[in-house]
Parts: C-alpha cells; structure tokens; sequence
C-alpha cells in the first residue's frame, strides 16, 4: 500500500458545494459527465502544500484543472477561471451559481 503521508478530514460539503458550482456553469452538453473535486495534500518540495483538483469525467478526454489551496478557499471565480482554461469548454452565459441563488 501506498502511503502519501497523514491527510487532514476535508469538510464533505465543501467539496459538495465546489462540485455543485461546477455543474451548474457548465452547459447541457455536460449534463452526463461527473465531476470529481478532491483536495490533495503534497509534501514533496516545490509542490503547494495543498490543492484541490477538478476533474470532469469526459468520455474518452477527461479533463482537470487545479486551484492552489484548499477546497474550502475555492471560489466562484476560481472555478470560472480553471472551466475557461480547459480546452472545449464553454460555460453557461448566465449561469446561477448556487452561492448566487440563495
């Protein structure tokens, strides 16, 4: 087994709210891909001690960005900014975020 060092609990609802933002900025061609949000922690040098990745399962060419802190600090820009950055997507003209719905 493999061992990448003790983790720290991440708050599952962080992860939930990320995961939620995702989905609602992508477009309907997206509908059917699963999006995966995971906070890693690294203890190699010159990596950030913490990121959270994004991952949309797409068939065939999955796709990932990465945002450099934890995934409680994850904001809706951040995930504006990693979504425009991935090659063949194009977000919601004008998505409601869940954050901006309540």
């Amino acid at each position: 087994m493999i061992q990448l060092g003790k983790t720290k609990t991440v708050d599952k609802s962080q992860i939930a709210r990320v995961r939620d933002l995702v989905e609602a900025l992508l477009p309907p061609e997206f509908d059917d891909v699963a999006v995966m949000v995971n906070q890693i922690e690294c203890k190699e040098e010159g990596c950030p001690p913490i990121e959270t990745i994004i991952s949309l399962l797409v068939e065939r060419n999955p796709k990932k960005f990465k945002v450099f802190k934890p995934v409680a600090e994850v904001t809706d820009e951040d995930v504006r900014s990693g979504l425009k950055s991935l090659d063949g997507v194009t977000l919601q003209p004008t998505a409601s975020t869940p954050a901006q719905a309540e």
